[in-house]
């Protein structure tokens, strides 16, 4: 086992004889001495939980925000990017399967980034304006993330690209760090969660919640799988959820390609991304897009209320036709939420 990225946990709880609880991620998982939980990151040894994957980076990039998917936050800016190994759901159709599904003691090469060399890289690129944790479930890097997020000035945005299956004492612990957006991930309805990711939906929709009510950007990731949740049902319940919570949250309904352990079925079909499009404009949310549909015109903004073209992308390319700082529509003068 490589135990060179080894870091005690911050959130867990010591049970006696020697057993500890986890309480970085919902999952909660209770850990006897010498074993590991279910993400394959923390382990217990002699009653101290340690994470095995304390700047162990499986992936250093820099990309356009667009890419989170975001659209509402930043927008045209980039970020340096960063993901690790491992995951705390078990979906089969995973796009980053080849490091969410390799455990940090499996992997013989490694790449070790400390929080200082980070922020250095950040410093030195003047085209960097944040820093982003994705590939893997950034809940596993917490500490390291922590530490990244307390080195970097204000100017410098901080997000993650999650599941959202985090506790909310992990939740507090990044927003006290600096933590400003999310893309979270709705995999499915919840017999769908329970089957393939072995997690609680509810316990994701709660998160988002607290996010909102926090400040914290958000924005919802529905990867439609055709035979799982390409169906309207699943449709009208997430966009009934988010109406409940802020009809201007950014939804998008994303094309899924055959990957990982599920390849049975073809790519989503276009017709079936407008067609989730459009039943989530009728219950009223008031901006929702397409993802994975390199051109098509549901990935531009729009506004609400006079539906004047805002920003076009094509790709990760933007043509802003508003100006970003007063983030007003030039055409009927309503204010659209953008964090800039």
């Amino acid at each position: 086992m490589n135990t060179s990225y080894k870091h005690e946990s911050l959130l867990y709880e010591k049970l006696g004889e020697k057993k500890v609880q986890c309480l970085t991620c919902e999952h909660q998982c209770l850990i006897q001495q010498g074993k590991i939980g279910r993400c394959n990151t923390r382990i217990n040894e002699e009653g101290i939980l340690y994470t095995l994957n304390y700047g162990l980076v499986s992936s250093y990039s820099i990309n356009p925000i667009e890419k989170k998917p975001l659209f509402h936050y930043h927008p045209g800016t980039y970020a340096a990017t960063l993901g690790s190994l491992s995951c705390n759901f078990s979906c089969l159709w995973c796009q980053n399967w080849e490091i969410s599904k390799t455990n940090p003691f499996e992997t013989a090469t490694t790449s070790f980034l400390s929080p200082n060399e980070v922020e250095r890289r950040i410093i030195k690129n003047s085209a960097i304006t944040g820093v982003s944790f994705s590939f893997n479930e950034p809940t596993l890097s917490l500490e390291y993330a922590l530490d990244i997020f307390n080195l970097l000035d204000d100017n410098i945005y901080k997000m993650l690209v999650t599941n959202g299956y985090m506790t909310i004492k992990a939740l507090d612990l990044l927003i006290k760090g600096g933590l400003t957006g999310v893309s979270v991930t709705i995999k499915g309805d919840e017999s769908m969660v329970k089957k393939y990711c072995k997690a609680n939906v509810s316990k994701v929709w709660e998160k988002i919640e607290y996010l909102v009510e926090k400040g914290i950007h958000v924005e919802i990731i529905c990867l439609i799988i055709p035979t799982l949740n390409d169906n309207i049902a699943f449709y009208q319940e997430v966009s009934t959820k988010i109406l409940t919570i802020d009809k201007k949250i950014p939804l998008h309904f994303t094309r899924f390609f055959p990957s990982y352990k599920f390849t049975q079925v073809e790519a989503t079909p276009i017709s079936t991304l407008e067609k989730a499009h459009g039943t989530a404009k009728r219950i009223g949310l008031e901006y929702v897009y397409l993802g994975n549909v390199n051109g098509h015109t549901l990935e531009n903004t729009y506004c609400p209320k006079c539906q004047e073209l805002l920003i076009q992308r094509t790709g990760y390319r933007l043509k802003m036709y508003l100006d970003l700082k007063k983030a007003q529509c030039p055409k009927c003068g309503l204010m659209i939420p953008l964090q800039t």
